[in-house]
């Protein structure tokens, strides 16, 4: 384990610890490096009811350039993604270190939205959460998508399911995007990762990368050895974090 790049705090508001805290965990843990993702708030804080308030984005961003440690702190955030704020994030981008994608909401046609864990998905809920995804990936915006396979969390692994895990599959494959398996559904029993999907990700030669996606300090480095085992149970391609060059990633076998 050389770090974990999808760290939630107690300025995500729905999660717990302050930034020196993990810092220090991480230092505990033999870390490389450490990256934070706070779920990126908008201006009208819109999607604010379990994100962090606008207000605070200044706050979470000095805090978190201001740890100093021994190995690199890096600045993220977490991106649920409306192409009506393409050029907002845009602006976010070039001044941290990196963002990551996550579908966290489904967006109906007829203007509704919804979070993933709050009902079951319906087969045009998947396929709509399929077109989100993508779209989402091919903006370039990201280092990796998170959690891919949590639309698998109350959907059945049917012909539909592997519809859009293939299409998914496709687009991580073709715009060279590494997908997370996530350690905080694992740690949370909500059914993700998925073992179906990490199959097929497997036999595609799509690389994973590994993240805790902690929310509480005791959670950051608690999940990699399940991870790892999974992943390699899954016959998955890993990606470590190349620690000489944040953000850049090198291949290592599941064993």
């Amino acid at each position: 384990m050389k770090g974990n790049l999808h760290t939630h705090s107690f300025y995500c508001g729905h999660g717990s610890g302050s930034i020196a805290e993990y810092v220090a965990e991480a230092e505990r843990n033999g870390f490389g490096i450490l990256g934070f993702s706070e779920h990126c708030p908008f201006a009208d804080d819109f999607l604010s009811r379990s994100r962090m308030p606008y207000r605070s984005q200044n706050l979470y961003e000095n805090d978190v350039r201001s740890q100093t440690c021994p190995f690199p702190v890096l600045l993220g955030y977490e991106v649920d993604y409306l192409p009506s704020r393409l050029s907002y994030y845009r602006k976010v981008r070039e001044r941290v270190d990196y963002l990551i994608g996550g579908t966290h909401y489904i967006f109906r046609p007829d203007g509704s939205f919804f979070s993933v864990f709050d009902e079951p998905l319906s087969s045009a809920d998947i396929v709509q959460y399929a077109k989100q995804t993508i779209q989402a990936m091919s903006s370039g915006l990201f280092a990796f998508y998170a959690h891919p396979d949590v639309f698998l969390t109350s959907h059945p692994f049917d012909s539909e399911a592997r519809a859009v895990t293939d299409a998914i599959l496709d687009s991580a494959l073709e715009l060279s995007l590494p997908l997370e398996i996530n350690g905080n559904g694992y740690m949370r029993g909500r059914g993700y990762p998925s073992r179906d999907f990490w199959l097929r990700a497997a036999e595609r030669g799509v690389p994973a990368v590994l993240s805790s996606d902690a929310h509480r300090v005791s959670d950051l480095a608690a999940p990699f050895d399940y991870l790892r085992q999974f992943a390699a149970e899954c016959g998955a391609e890993i990606l470590e974090v190349d620690t000489a060059k944040p953000l850049r990633f090198r291949k290592e076998r599941a064993s």
